[in-house]
């Protein structure tokens, strides 16, 4: 007997290409989606970084020099108009900076009212009003404590998005792994399935007497 080796059916060919090239394809798509989701994570880290905590370091800047604005204001001292122009000035200089950042609506609206209470107090210090510029430095204080819980909240969304996109990854990693998994087993098979070919060959046998 010899042996000759059947190989792939049209079919199996057909059901084996369609196989591999749905793990190329799945690749392709991984890559893809991989890089999508790491431009996601590059804007979502920057915004965290920029817009809520480099503003919460603004936001403690324009505290500390609001809360020594009421205390001189309070005080009554003769250095402190000079003293309080310094610091209205500085804050105005942050305050270009904080316009600069992502705002929400309601940071919009927020920080609106606290850019014209400034605005309010440089205008009573000059008119000499303290008592009008101490209650406009009160309710600034106010606001900047609902900017400031703004912000935590904002961070806490943006990284509950962040951990929402990894979680979101590693699923689907599970689940590419499963899917090569089946799809190499479906291959292994095919070829399993190929069976050589038996083929009797009777030769003719000559009796020599």
């Amino acid at each position: 007997m010899l042996f000759k080796s059947l190989g792939f059916t049209a079919q199996n060919k057909i059901k084996t290409t369609t196989l591999v090239f749905s793990v190329l394809c799945l690749i392709l798509l991984t890559n893809i989606q991989e890089r999508m989701m790491i431009k996601r994570l590059n804007e979502t880290v920057t915004s965290i970084y920029e817009d809520r905590v480099v503003v919460g370091n603004y936001i403690l800047q324009l505290s500390n020099h609001f809360e020594e604005i009421t205390q001189l204001l309070k005080s009554g001292n003769r250095e402190s108009p000079n003293k309080l122009n310094s610091l209205l000035a500085e804050i105005d200089s942050i305050n270009i900076e904080y316009d600069k950042t992502y705002l929400t609506e309601t940071e919009k609206v927020n920080f609106k009212k606290f850019t014209a209470y400034s605005i309010q107090i440089k205008n009573s210090i000059q008119s000499n009003n303290t008592a009008e510029a101490l209650s406009a430095s009160l309710e600034a204080e106010k606001i900047l404590k609902v900017l400031s819980s703004i912000q935590v909240e904002e961070g806490k969304e943006k990284l509950d998005e962040v951990l929402g996109m990894t979680n979101t990854r590693s699923i689907l990693s599970y689940l590419e792994i499963v899917i090569i998994i089946v799809i190499s087993i479906l291959i292994q098979k095919i070829i399993l399935s190929t069976k050589p070919l038996i083929v009797n060959k009777t030769k003719d046998t000559h009796h020599l007497n």
